[in-house]
This record gives structure tokens, C-alpha cells and sequence, in this order.
């Protein structure tokens, strides 16, 4: 392993913070999607249950909400692995 300076410790450090908030970001989307996944699925079962809304809309109300999860879930699983790449380049570099 080779020593670091403390100006490269630091921008390791700053690459390593940016590296989580955009976990975040992407976690956050991923919550949102969830969120409204199953708000789409509790609205079309009370709504087909009590009779408001029909199994056609039922069904357009389950798809919507898969496409929702589908639309939430690529940015999340593109971030964690562009954030794994990254990493490992980074460790790579420091055990050289």
C-alpha cells in the first residue's frame, strides 16, 4: 500500500461524501416509488372492495403502480453500481 497526503486524504474524503449523498438521492427516489406502489394498491383494492371503482380500473390502478416501482428502482440500482465502480477504482488506487 502506498502513503497518501493529506491533500489526497481529503479529496478521497469528499469523493466518499459525494459517493453517499447520491446514495441518498437514489434511496430517496426509491421511497417515493415505494410510497406511491403502495398508495396505488391501497386505493384500487378499498376502491374495487367497496364497489367505486371496477376491475378494469383496478387492474389500470396495479399496472400504473408497477410501472411506478420500475420507474423508482432503475436510478437506485444504476447509482449503487456506478458507486461500486467508483469505489473500487478508488481502492484499487490506494493499493497500489
Amino acid at each position: 500500500m502506498r502513503v497518501i497526503s493529506k491533500n489526497e486524504e481529503k479529496a478521497f474524503d469528499i469523493i466518499l461524501e459525494k459517493s453517499r449523498l447520491n446514495r441518498e438521492k437514489s434511496m430517496l427516489i426509491l421511497n417515493k416509488s415505494l410510497l406511491l406502489y403502495f398508495t396505488f394498491l391501497f386505493v384500487g383494492v378499498i376502491g374495487f372492495v367497496y364497489g367505486y371503482i371496477k376491475s378494469f380500473w383496478l387492474n389500470v390502478l396495479v399496472i400504473m403502480g408497477l410501472c411506478v416501482l420500475v420507474i423508482g428502482t432503475l436510478p437506485y440500482i444504476r447509482v449503487i453500481y456506478e458507486e461500486e465502480r467508483k469505489l473500487d477504482k478508488i481502492l484499487a488506487e490506494l493499493r497500489k
